[in-house]
């Protein structure tokens, strides 16, 4: 792919901003490229088969002009946009205001669930003082979910239904505003984990589901769930800090165990899970990277972490440093690929310190290439012949802001 040229550094922080404020006049709400399920117009459709959801999801996804209007598609607040904004106002102190934060942690606490997706007690709602009502009446398990239904291969999962992976970024979120509400989050969610998702256990380790309605091996999930016990095992105490510690280890190996002599993950387990991608190889480099900081045992997946950044580097990235979605494939540039490639490099830095540079270098060849001044927003993706241009929040605004502020903010620390 040729990369044109990059956008300036100093242009950055001003992107930056701009994108914050379009999400600010939304109010935090958006489009996400799986959300074709809420169509209202097609909801008649929608209980007839599996294979009609699909085609509805993928249809809606893939069309070159956006349907979501005519498909009577509303925008919604999706915990995991939510989490992420969250996280890059924490990152930048120079991006959001305070009343910006508290709406974001009253959308979360809103959108808790209990483990079985029904809403907690006093409704799913992102009103006003939701993070305080959380935190002085803490569920002993909660999750959350995408506010749309979505379709996989193997399994259904209504709005809201708790997946691991979304638990796993408001986890974080709150962690990272330092909020109030945090022990309570991390504690609830350390429960739907060890409570309520399917475990997998062999002489190599543990491996939990993506939610309590399948029993997927998806290793980055898997490895979202040993993050969040990990982080919950610093709140605890005696016995039950240690047993979390050794469940967090173990989900850990199992997932280092099923690196390819290469240095390479695929997806996961099942027969139809067997590609590499850069957005997924880039979440299992980082979060086996913080698991091992959460627990105090920085070296301890040394080997594992050399390896697989080694075939990141060499396989999911062009000369260029353009981030691939699918292994030594240039096309698309994806804008969620693109974020989670910097995201990496920064959460690897401590490991080579040219890799802060190397983010900042992939973060302005993205914005070049996928970012549009006139709506302060990025494109989807840019395949070789067509750019689809749709604004998505959870999957390409909320990721690059993200991305960005964690850059930005890295920067302000060091100045």
């Amino acid at each position: 792919m040729n990369s044109g040229p990059a956008i300036a550094p100093s242009d950055l922080a001003g992107a930056t901003r701009a994108m914050w404020r379009h999400c600010v006049l939304t109010d935090f709400a958006g489009h996400d490229p799986y959300d074709g399920l809420k169509s209202e117009l097609l909801a008649p459709l929608m209980q007839q088969s599996r294979l009609v959801r699909l085609a509805v999801i993928q249809g809606v996804k893939r069309c070159p002009v956006n349907l979501r209007g005519v498909l009577q598609i509303p925008r919604g607040h999706n915990p995991k946009a939510a989490a992420l904004l969250l996280q890059a106002a924490a990152a930048w102190s120079d991006l959001a205001t305070e009343n910006d934060c508290a709406r974001l942690t009253d959308i979360l606490a809103g959108l808790a669930s209990a483990p079985d997706g029904s809403p907690l007690p006093g409704g799913r709602e992102p009103r006003a003082g939701a993070a305080a009502s959380l935190a002085a009446a803490p569920p002993n398990a909660a999750g959350w979910g995408y506010d749309f239904p979505w379709q996989s291969r193997a399994f259904l999962q209504p709005a809201f239904y708790p997946t691991v992976v979304c638990t796993s970024f408001v986890v974080d979120a709150f962690a990272d505003a330092a909020h109030p509400t945090g022990t309570a989050v991390t504690s609830a969610a350390a429960g739907f984990i060890s409570g309520h998702l399917h475990r997998h256990e062999d002489d190599t380790g543990v491996c939990y589901s993506y939610s309590p309605r399948d029993r997927t091996r998806v290793f980055n999930a898997s490895l979202f769930a040993g993050k969040i016990l990990a982080r919950a095992a610093q709140s605890s105490t005696g016995d039950a800090a240690a047993a979390l510690r050794a469940e967090a280890i173990r989900v850990v190996d199992y997932v280092a165990a099923r690196q390819r002599p290469d240095g390479a993950w695929v997806y996961g387990e099942a027969d139809h899970w067997q590609w590499i991608d850069g957005l997924h190889t880039g979440f299992v480099l980082e979060t086996i990277a913080e698991t091992a900081r959460l627990l105090g045992e920085p070296d301890r997946w040394d080997g594992a972490l050399d390896a697989g950044l080694a075939f990141y580097r060499a396989h999911l990235f062009g000369p260029d440093l353009t981030p691939y979605y699918f292994a030594d494939r240039p096309h698309p540039l994806d804008s969620h690929t693109v974020a989670q490639a910097a995201l990496t490099f920064l959460a690897l830095a401590d490991r080579d310190g040219a890799l802060v540079a190397d983010a900042g270098r992939v973060l302005e060849l993205g914005l070049a290439r996928l970012y549009d001044p006139r709506r302060s927003t990025v494109a989807f993706q840019r395949g070789r012949w067509f750019t689809d241009r749709t604004p998505y929040l959870r999957w390409s605004q909320a990721w690059m802001i993200r991305a960005l502020a964690t850059y930005l903010g890295r920067g302000e620390a060091v100045a």
